[in-house]
């Protein structure tokens, strides 16, 4: 399939929406509006360096009583369009609140979302977040 320079921003600016909806989610705790966008066998590098299949991200989220983190910033450095794939880079600043590694400090961490397109919609397939410093 190759995309025409037309379908390939729509499909941008479609994965982009999705992903600035799940970061403001992430800021208000809101895993009802968060989950929809991932696929259901999605697995994530956490920051902490285990990789976790979803349902044990969901979990850990669970065990949460409200929002994690007191703030939370997503900078969206590049998006790429292949196909049914996109992948989006960049950085996130993070204070973690509650019971969480690092509660109260902030964190700067790199990211990068890999995005599927599958019976109908863009869900995430895989996340990358490394933290680079905590202060």
């Amino acid at each position: 399939m190759i995309l025409t320079p037309e379908k390939e921003t729509q499909i941008r600016q479609e994965v982009e929406a999705i992903e600035d909806q799940e970061s403001a989610a992430v800021q208000n705790g809101d895993l009802t509006r968060q989950s929809p966008h991932w696929a259901p066998d999605m697995i994530v590098n956490a920051p902490d360096n285990h990789v976790l299949r979803i349902a044990e991200v969901i979990e850990r989220m669970r065990q949460q009583t409200a929002p994690q983190y007191h703030h939370f910033e997503r900078h969206r450095e590049a998006t790429i369009v292949r196909r049914n794939c996109a992948v989006t880079m960049g950085y996130e600043i993070v204070v973690p609140k509650g019971n969480t590694p690092h509660s109260g400090k902030t964190i700067n961490r790199r990211y990068c979302n890999i995005y599927y397109f599958e019976d109908g919609a863009w869900r995430a397939i895989a996340r990358q977040a490394t933290n680079i410093s905590v202060d």
